[in-house]
């Protein structure tokens, strides 16, 4: 109750609570002052580890890497801004580094390169490695095979010499 003027009495809408030490103002200030825990920011190499593992997966989304990552896809979002990129440039380069090892190293079929990449079929994988790397992957391949040979052939003349 406090005292209107007048000299008359009235009764305050304000709620006092018991003194603990502090009020809950000075609770939530000092909640609010304690140090953050500190987040542990991934490296590109860490990122590009996550979406490869993630492409073995077959589930190459942003969710999935942040999961794998621990931190949130937001969090990992803006961590690319930072390097300069994006989530699906960089599982476009991932894609197509695997795709060009795999085209001169392997005798797989297009179709089971373009599934394990997680396009969904051959056409498509076709189609974005021939925008990207201007050639057809079949031809990328006979290139790639032709190089090896070559330099496997000036090696033996070396040696013979």
């Amino acid at each position: 109750m406090s005292l209107a003027p007048g000299g008359q009495t009235r009764r305050s809408n304000v709620i006092r609570l018991p003194e603990i030490g502090f009020s809950l103002k000075e609770q939530g200030l000092r909640a609010s002052l304690q140090p953050m825990r500190p987040v542990r920011l991934p490296s590109s190499r860490s990122i590009r580890a996550a979406v490869v593992t993630s492409l073995r997966h077959g589930d190459a989304t942003i969710d999935s890497t942040a999961r794998a990552l621990r931190v949130s896809s937001r969090t990992l979002q803006r961590r690319l801004a930072v390097m300069g990129t994006t989530y699906s440039q960089m599982l476009s380069e991932i894609r197509l580094s695997i795709a060009c090892r795999l085209l001169a190293d392997s005798r797989k079929r297009l179709s089971d390169i373009a599934k394990s990449l997680g396009y969904t079929n051959a056409s498509s994988f076709s189609r974005n490695f021939s925008r990207l790397m201007k050639v057809q992957p079949v031809i990328y391949r006979q290139q790639q095979r032709a190089r090896k040979h070559a330099l496997a052939c000036q090696k033996t003349r070396a040696i013979h010499r």
